[in-house]
Parts: C-alpha cells; structure tokens; sequence
C-alpha cells in the first residue's frame, strides 16, 4: 500500500474509531505514525508525518 494512502487509511481510522483520548492533533498524529510503522516495519510514511507536523506548527 502507499505510504500516503497508509497514513490517510490509519488517520480516518483513529478519527472513526479512537482508540485512545488525544489531547491534541500531535498525539493524534504520533498513535498514526505507530499504526503506519506496526502495519509496514518501515519509515518511508515518516514524510507524511514531518509535513503534518509542519501544518500544525504554522497553524
């Protein structure tokens, strides 16, 4: 599966169904990152992650 199409699979998937209270959009997006890597064993969906992260900081 692609990385991006990963990391939009697994944020739906949090936002439908939670799992865990997040506080904010960071933690939303740290228990994403852990969904992308337990499902690939790889960091290449990382890319995603960091422009997110980016978006949160500027805004």
């Amino acid at each position: 599966m692609n990385s991006l199409l990963l990391v939009g699979y697994y944020m739906v998937k949090e936002a439908v169904n939670p799992r865990l209270h997040h506080s904010d959009f960071e933690e939303y997006l740290e228990d994403v990152d852990l969904d992308c890597f337990r499902h690939t064993h790889n960091f290449k969906h990382m890319k995603y992650i960091h422009h997110l992260h980016k978006l949160v900081e500027e805004y």
